[in-house]
């Protein structure tokens, strides 16, 4: 049965308004495994915390900040990576991907956190927590039927 390590996600440099997200971790198969197909997703979530103090119109949720995507074929890109095994064991993984900073900055704005003195607030970026959600899934099968043809207004 395939099963995954606990996945690192580490932010790299800033440039043109892009920061590098790289999540990694192990895949791990044992023998039953060999010649299926997995499907590898990650997503990147803004974590609300408790006691963050969040912008207004934050709904307090976890926030969807992006789908990593794989190419295809052409122009073709898909929200996974098909992974197939070829032998029992562990395999090791790491995608970066250039994400905007402007999406990583979950919980936007600033906020007071202390006061220099009577007339001076010390202002402060709203802290942004991020992390990776990685799923390791069989490939479902798919099968489409033959078309059928009725009149205007099926």
């Amino acid at each position: 049965m395939a099963t995954l390590s606990t996945p690192t996600i580490s932010l790299g440099a800033t440039s043109s308004g892009k920061r590098d997200v790289t999540v990694a971790g192990t895949m791990n198969f044992d023998a039953s495994d060999v010649g299926r197909t997995y499907r590898l997703e990650i997503k990147l979530y803004g974590e609300d915390l408790s006691g963050d103090s969040l912008p207004s119109g934050d709904s307090g949720a976890d926030d969807l900040i992006s789908t990593y995507m794989w190419p295809v074929g052409g122009l073709l890109i898909r929200p996974y990576k098909a992974v197939t095994v070829l032998a029992a064991g562990t395999v090791n993984f790491s995608e970066k991907r250039a994400i905007d900073t402007s999406k990583l900055d979950e919980d936007a704005g600033t906020v007071v956190v202390g006061w220099a003195d009577i007339n001076t607030p010390i202002i402060m970026p709203r802290s942004d927590e991020v992390y990776a959600q990685v799923t390791l899934s069989a490939a479902p099968v798919t099968k489409r039927s033959t078309t059928v043809q009725a009149g205007f207004g099926v």
